[in-house]
């Protein structure tokens, strides 16, 4: 019978007593800096944890929208993209240690938008919801879309319907409804305009929100401009006018769509507007996740 090692456990002291002084070490040349103390051992530090700042995450979540928003101790997110994206965006928020989402935005409930976020309503302390009320004869049968209404009455503490004109304020963010303005008969033209500000910065929303939503808006007296243009229905031909960018007029833009889509998205059209208008434009089917942190007064893209 072969006889078991035995664990030399003066030895085994000495190694951990070892990788404690590194660490140690690393951590006073570094001190103040947790960033360089991450990378100096080999890790990386992905919690975006600044409180001064705010960070902007437009998560990749394939052919979908979902953005995470965290300033201080407040979060809100926006969309969760498709049912398959769940455990990817519960990863993500979870890494920056949020345990309680202070803000769900649902900008429209069509499954690209919202089918993940019946998982993550049951994993997360849910503060607020907030949605479109949506007009009878276009509100989805889908069984998705059930679900979701059900995660919402079991776990949401408050279900505030978006409407024109309210503000809600999160910390240091601030979260203004523009639309929906009416009743309209395409449940992409329903969706909740958004603009969340920190400071002197902002981040416009607009989840699948068409042409015809921009030409109401434009004729309200409001000004609408915000640092970031989360573009329109992925890129599509049907929204991001030549007036509404006018109107906004952002100095970057950022296009959630998924790699070789069906849709096509983003229109090349779009793309050549944006560029037409100096806008700095990333897409997450080619970047992957894009974060941007913001001092309160300019973002800037993290690398």
């Amino acid at each position: 019978m072969k006889r078991k090692r035995s664990i030399n456990s003066k030895a085994v002291t000495g190694i951990i007593l070892l990788i404690i002084a590194v660490v140690s070490a690393v951590f006073v040349r570094f001190t103040g800096e947790s960033d360089k103390v991450f990378e100096a051992v080999g890790l990386r530090n992905t919690e975006l944890s600044d409180r001064d700042k705010m960070y902007v995450s437009f998560i990749d979540v394939g052919q979908g929208n979902c953005t995470l928003l965290k300033c201080g101790d407040k979060a809100i997110l926006v969309d969760s993209g498709e049912v398959g994206a769940a455990q990817t965006v519960i990863n993500y928020i979870k890494n920056q240690n949020i345990k309680t989402l202070d803000c769900v935005l649902v900008t429209h409930p069509h499954s690209d938008h919202m089918g993940a976020m019946t998982k993550l309503l049951y994993e997360f302390e849910i503060k607020d919801v907030i949605m479109p009320e949506i007009p009878e004869p276009i509100i989805p049968t889908s069984k998705t879309y059930e679900k979701f209404l059900v995660a919402v009455s079991e776990n949401a503490e408050n279900v505030i319907a978006a409407k024109p004109d309210e503000t809600f304020s999160y910390g240091e963010m601030k979260m203004e409804i523009f639309a929906p303005l009416r009743d309209y008969d395409n449940l992409n033209d329903m969706s909740a305009v958004t603009r969340i500000s920190y400071g002197d910065t902002s981040v416009m929303f607009t989840g699948d929100a068409t042409a015809t939503v921009e030409k109401d808006l434009l004729k309200k007296n409001i000004d609408y401009s915000a640092t970031i243009l989360n573009v329109g229905h992925h890129g599509s031909k049907t929204s991001t006018s030549e007036s509404w960018l006018k109107a906004v007029d952002p100095e970057y833009a950022v296009i959630c769509c998924g790699l070789n889509n069906d849709y096509g998205h983003p229109h090349q059209s779009v793309v050549n507007r944006l560029e037409e208008f100096g806008i700095k434009t990333y897409r997450t089917d080619l970047l992957g996740t894009i974060v941007f942190e913001s001092n309160s007064k300019e973002f800037t893209k993290c690398d």
